[in-house]
């Protein structure tokens, strides 16, 4: 159902024969929106209660359905606290494993325990960025999050998508807005992208920018937000390559390897189109491209079918995303020389006054 209206939104004003169906969606934006503002309101006035557990809990979230790059921020987190000396664990609602009500425990810290299908693919590529954190995911996060803490005495647990999964209380909520169109088409599911209307943006404690590019359109957003919630840390972040390596065996390659190379590439992720600019920026001449729905399974059929697609513009190499890689079937195609391509957060100038922020958070180092 979800991909269905983003799809409608994204052609709708190229397809006219769609504009009865956009039209039914208003409506059920109407109802959605409904929904989830008594559910808010229950939670505000304490009817529904939200829990505490035996640990201090991070949570990253949006406000939109689609990538703004939690991962990316969920695994620098993850990162930087356990430098700060803190026994950290990820816990995420595992979209699209089949692991549902079950915990399941991804990575314990030091091996991968559960595969893609069971986990997701976002868990799964937090399980291999993180190999000494461990990862859990259920839809009853919660639990997920005491059995963290049971098992491997986190003390800090990073709730992955977790803005609006209010049963359970955090110490800093950290909402990110793409920086160049923070409420998508400013309308709620399914008529547009929101989850919840822009005022739920008062739960958060920092606003963070996504893909800040530095344009006049980022930075009006910035300042208007400054100015709505002035109140709230705003930080800005962008995205960069960190690493290229070869998808069967790990072998790594330097970056600038990619210059003037043919190359050929496919992405199931939201917003792909910034990873494929990504590639261009790096040097390589991207002579085929194709962007897959996000969360997209991936076969070896689908993969020769890529082969063939491209076969004419005769690719010296192929290169895809951390996400898609930990999808790929056991044995892909040995006809398809593919290369992934690793992307961390950039804070730029923002990075101290963040941790800061995060220190303020948790206050006091564990012993």
């Amino acid at each position: 159902m979800e991909r269905l209206f983003q799809l409608v939104i994204a052609n709708e004003r190229r397809s006219p024969g769609l504009a009865l169906l956009r039209s039914l969606t208003v409506p059920a934006a109407g109802a959605y929106g409904l929904l989830v503002g008594v559910r808010n309101c229950l939670f505000d006035k304490g009817v529904l209660p939200s829990w505490r557990p035996r640990c201090r809990v991070v949570s990253v979230g949006n406000l939109t359905v689609g990538g703004t790059g939690k991962t990316p921020m969920v695994a620098w987190l993850a990162g930087f606290l356990q430098g700060e000396g803190w026994r950290v664990a990820v816990v995420s609602r595992g979209y699209r494993g089949a692991c549902g009500r079950r915990i399941c425990v991804v990575s314990d810290g030091s091996r991968i325990l559960a595969d893609v299908r069971l986990s997701g693919d976002e868990p799964q590529t937090l399980a291999r960025r993180l190999p000494q954190v461990p990862v859990l995911c259920s839809a009853r996060r919660a639990r997920a999050v005491a059995s963290a803490v049971e098992e491997f005495e986190s003390q800090v647990v990073i709730l992955d998508d977790g803005f609006q999964h209010r049963w359970l209380a955090r110490d800093l909520d950290l909402l990110l807005l793409d920086a160049r169109s923070p409420f998508g088409n400013g309308w709620l599911f399914p008529r547009g992208s929101l989850r919840e209307v822009p005022s739920a943006l008062r739960r958060a404690q920092a606003l963070v920018l996504s893909r800040f590019d530095g344009s006049l359109p980022a930075e009006v957003n910035r300042q208007e937000l400054a100015k709505m919630w002035p109140e709230k840390a705003i930080v800005t972040t962008t995205y960069r390559p960190d690493r290229l390596f070869e998808s069967s065996t790990g072998r790594e390659r330097p970056l600038s390897s990619l210059a003037g190379v043919r190359a050929a590439a496919f992405a199931g992720i939201a917003k792909p189109e910034g990873f494929f600019r990504t590639l261009e920026d790096l040097g390589a001449r991207l002579v085929y491209s194709c962007a897959l729905p996000d969360h997209s399974p991936l076969s070896s059929a689908l993969l020769n079918n890529l082969i063939l697609a491209a076969a004419a513009k005769e690719p010296e190499l192929w290169l895809t995303t951390e996400k898609d890689w930990v999808r790929l079937p056991a044995k892909p195609s040995p006809a398809m020389n593919l290369w992934v391509l690793g992307i961390v957060l950039d804070l730029g100038e923002n990075s101290s006054r963040f941790k800061d922020l995060v220190r303020k958070a948790l206050q006091s180092k564990p012993e």
